[in-house]
C-alpha cells in the first residue's frame, strides 16, 4: 500500500498494526517512494543464537 509521508505520520500506529498483519506500506514523498516499511521476517536470529550455532558447527581435533 502507498501512503504519503504526511498521512504516515498521522496513521503510523494503524500502520503498524496493519504491518504486524503481514501488509507492507511504502512511503511517498512528492509522490516517489522513500522507505518501505514490512513486517519482520520470523526467521531472524538474535545474535546468542548465531554465535550458539557457530559454535556448534566446531569440531575439536
Amino acid at each position: 500500500m502507498n501512503i504519503n509521508i504526511h498521512s504516515a505520520k498521522s496513521y503510523f500506529t494503524e500502520m503498524i498494526d496493519q504491518v504486524v498483519q503481514g501488509n507492507e506500506y511504502y512511503i511517498l514523498r512528492q509522490g516517489k517512494p522513500i522507505a518501505q516499511i514490512v513486517p519482520v521476517k520470523e526467521d531472524v536470529l538474535s545474535r546468542a543464537e548465531i554465535v550458539e550455532r557457530l559454535f556448534s558447527y566446531q569440531t575439536l581435533k
